[in-house]
């Protein structure tokens, strides 16, 4: 099944709900429109999962465009990944991830498919009686718990991290006949933290269509 498919499926809307706790950060006019790039001869907008890469990419479009009032504004990464799969947009990793998840040195993070990580010995129980596997955005938050984890368990030498696509998540939860999550989605803390400091406390991340 093809990416954009899954996006079309009956189960894409509860997904997308998930992701959207997800921040990932487009630089958009005084509109809060986000500014439109060529990319493969196309133009669309684009969102970044590394909040660094996206204020670098804020202060060049400040410098190229006064006229514009150019902001960075925080998007969900479900309604992102949405524009994305018809070609609305381009979603771009961070290229720590991208080197965490074994990209070789030298490679553009453009066109790659965003990572997320994970520690398989890491699943809790839910209230409901399932299980869910934490997934993380950032390689750093990630290690973060699993030291945390080792540190709690006291012998936890077998605790490792794996990396997955965030195209091969979506497939599979699309798969599943019910809607109980099995993966818990967390957001990375440099993302969070700068929406608390910089947009303000209660405003999380913006709808984009």
């Amino acid at each position: 099944m093809a990416t954009g498919s899954f996006t079309d499926s009956p189960s894409w809307p509860p997904l997308r709900r998930l992701l959207d706790a997800l921040p990932v950060f487009t630089v958009a006019n005084e509109e809060k429109k986000p500014l439109q790039y060529e990319v493969d001869g196309q133009p669309m907008a684009i969102f970044y999962a590394d909040v660094l890469a996206a204020k670098n990419e804020l202060e060049a479009a400040r410098h190229q465009h006064p006229d514009l009032n150019c902001d960075l504004i925080p998007v969900g990464l479900g309604a992102a990944y949405t524009l994305s799969c018809v070609g609305k947009a381009s979603l771009v990793p961070s290229i720590t991830e991208l080197t965490a998840a074994g990209m070789p040195a030298g490679m553009p993070a453009v066109g790659q498919e965003l990572p997320l990580f994970a520690c398989m010995e890491m699943s809790r129980e839910t209230e409901e009686g399932g299980t869910v596997l934490p997934l993380f955005m950032s390689f750093e938050d990630c290690e973060a718990a699993v030291k945390q984890a080792r540190e709690a368990d006291g012998d936890g030498s077998d605790l490792e991290i794996v990396g997955l696509s965030l195209p091969s998540v979506v497939e599979h939860l699309s798969s599943i006949a019910d809607d109980r999550p099995t993966f818990t989605f967390v957001a990375p803390t440099r993302s969070t933290d700068h929406i608390r400091e910089y947009v303000g406390n209660g405003v999380y991340a913006r709808v984009v269509e």
